[in-house]
């Protein structure tokens, strides 16, 4: 009976380890300036100016990007200049973001 509450221990204490290194590998990896939310994150652009930077195509086999029902002229991970407010991007399907006035707002995420 010892040993098994001692493999037990054990078994919690590593699952313990696992779980604190990604947390705090998470942690560390975030941009300190930035604001995260749902879909992505944003922060102040360099030179006041609004920009949006779509960071993932959804898996890349849905077509061309489009933002505002037009063709995102853009490739992934370069910023192109938007105007503040809210935006929908599309590929397959679309999703919904707010882009304030002054910011870069990196878009990321597609899920529910």
């Amino acid at each position: 009976m010892k040993k098994y509450i001692k493999f037990v221990l054990i078994l919690f204490l590593l699952l313990f380890i696992v779980v604190v290194t990604l947390a705090v590998e998470n942690n560390l990896s975030r941009d300190p300036n930035a604001t995260y939310e749902l879909r992505g994150k944003y922060k102040s652009s360099p030179d006041g100016e609004t920009y949006l930077i779509i960071e993932d195509d959804n898996g890349g086999l849905c077509g061309p990007l489009f933002v505002d029902n037009k063709k995102w002229p853009h490739s992934l991970n370069n910023k192109g200049k938007v105007e503040p407010g809210d935006h929908t991007i599309e590929c397959g399907t679309w999703m919904g973001i707010t882009v304030q006035e002054g910011t870069t707002y990196y878009f990321n995420y597609w899920g529910p």
